[in-house]
């Protein structure tokens, strides 16, 4: 992989986008469905999306390259957005602080900017007064349905696809040398092979068992009996 050019790979198989976008740091699962590459890595939960390093950026190439990222221990969401290398929309946050904010908001977040989703407190906490008028994981979570299609919390809706049908293959991330190797094939299973058959000639007789003699004395053979 172009990502990891100076490590080994250890392959674990299909995961539905469902489980692969909670990957663990040494892990990374990826998917191509025609155009679209989709890949999950503990690397890109970044509080500073425009310091992605440049080789997870594709968009160079032309095309767009999404990040969305969203930390439940921290409360953190981030997006961002490039196209043709360009970084055209940036945004990280806590509850409380915003990380980044770079480029022009896009339309569908001006409802979260205007206060129509507001965060929840439980009974008997006042609210910090320096709270977004949002929270930041439901604001990623939008940027990724906007973007995408689909959101990661909840059951699929009408027109939005189901993450757990959306297939990442899964690999576990070596140093040069440590990952296992792969167990040579089985040896494949000769073919059984039929009874050969032995062809007859046509209209031919059918054949009995001669019959065996019975083994006669010496008188008899002297005097000529049967």
């Amino acid at each position: 992989m172009s990502l990891y050019p100076d490590k080994e790979f250890e392959s674990l198989g299909p995961q539905p986008l469902s489980m692969a976008a909670t990957v663990s740091p040494g892990y990374v699962f990826v998917g191509a469905y025609g155009r679209v590459s989709v890949v999950c890595s503990s690397e890109l939960s970044t509080f500073v999306p425009s310091k992605l390093p440049d080789s997870w950026n594709l968009s160079a190439e032309g095309g767009s390259t999404l990040l969305i990222s969203s930390v439940p221990e921290t409360a953190q969401g981030s997006f961002a957005l490039w196209e043709d290398g360009e970084l055209r929309r940036s945004f990280s946050a806590i509850p409380i602080d915003i990380v980044e904010n770079l480029g022009i908001p896009q339309t569908w977040e001006l409802e979260f900017w205007a206060g129509n989703h507001p965060l929840r407190y439980p009974p008997g906490i006042l609210p910090d007064p320096q709270s977004l008028p949002f929270h930041p994981q439901q604001f990623a979570e939008s940027a990724n349905l906007e973007w995408l299609g689909f959101r990661y919390t909840g059951a699929p809706r009408e027109h939005e696809l189901d993450t757990t049908q959306i297939l990442l293959w899964g690999f576990k991330i070596h140093r040069p040398g440590e990952a296992p190797k792969p167990a040579p094939p089985a040896p494949a299973p000769m073919p059984e092979q039929a009874p050969t058959e032995v062809p007859m000639p046509e209209n031919m007789p059918p054949i009995h068992d001669a019959p065996v003699a019975k083994p006669r004395g010496r008188l008899a053979r002297y005097f000529g009996f049967k």
